[in-house]
């Protein structure tokens, strides 16, 4: 695929941060791509398409982190965050960049279009606007566990297939954050460019912790389909790699049990203090 060879997967390596750019890339083509072949149903279609750039190059560095894994003889927490930081943080950019990417046109199109072009993901969220301020904790740390086993079943049967469901994720929370920012400018009299930024503002620490669980997931279970594949199921590396996955994904759930208290009990004063 062309593309691969213009975002190469040693390039990303060397340059994580880059990624943010392969994602928000990557969204704009998905999107475009969706809307002249598919107009009736572009929301899931630029989904579709955007996971379809993305997978060839995330199948790469799931397989260089299970040979990472091979190479890593004694059990570390240092050295299991610092093996696997690369391609977390290659993740984590490619989510924000496909988030950012949907939230800027969500923000920036004409009403009308923007519910035409993603209903799907606006659809997800019924534009209620006190939803996420009103909800209760368990419900939102059931949620966003369900998520997370999700993304970890479909990243251990498909290997990188968990990117569907991250992607999708990123576009509902970009479209409807962005199509929120909109109607909520018009009632201000601070420049739009301005106010959206500060829309952004308290919802980005409490969106990082959040999709950071649920690529930790994605990263077990896609290290743990390459394993199954390519290993011995009782060898010893097979044993490590097992050992390491189970750390990181302890780590996640600790992460969305954190990501559930925050959008509860700090987002909403957050919120409040820079936009009420």
């Amino acid at each position: 695929m062309v593309l691969e060879q213009v975002f190469k997967v040693q390039w990303l390596e060397k340059r994580p941060r880059y990624a943010f750019v392969l994602g928000f890339v990557y969204a704009l083509i998905g999107i475009l791509s969706a809307r002249l072949i598919f107009k009736s149903n572009t929301g899931m279609m630029a989904v579709a398409f955007i996971s379809i750039l993305l997978i060839p190059s995330l199948n790469k560095l799931l397989s260089d982190e299970e040979n990472i894994e091979i190479r890593e003889k004694k059990l570390s927490l240092r050295l299991l965050f610092k093996d696997h930081r690369d391609i977390f943080e290659i993740y984590l950019l490619m989510f924000l960049g496909i988030f950012v990417a949907f939230s800027v046109l969500s923000f920036l199109f004409p009403l009308d279009i923007i519910n035409r072009l993603f209903a799907p993901q606006l659809a997800v969220a019924n534009l209620s606007g006190g939803a996420i301020l009103n909800a209760e904790l368990m419900s939102i740390l059931l949620n966003n566990l369900i998520v997370l086993i999700a993304c970890f079943i479909l990243s251990l049967v498909y290997g990188a297939g968990s990117v569907l469901f991250l992607t999708w994720n990123a576009s509902a929370w970009g479209a409807v954050i962005g199509f929120s920012a909109k109607l909520a400018v018009v009632q201000t009299d601070v420049s739009p460019f301005v106010f959206f930024g500060l829309f952004m503002l308290p919802i980005i620490p409490h969106l990082i912790t959040e999709a950071a669980s649920y690529i930790g997931a994605a990263i077990v279970g896609g290290v743990l389909s390459k394993a199954v594949l390519r290993e011995k199921i009782f060898s010893e590396k097979f044993h490590h790699i097992t050992t390491d996955s189970m750390l990181i994904g302890a780590f996640a759930f600790g992460i969305v049990l954190l990501a559930g208290v925050l959008e509860v009990h700090i987002f909403p004063l957050l919120f409040n203090s820079v936009i009420g």
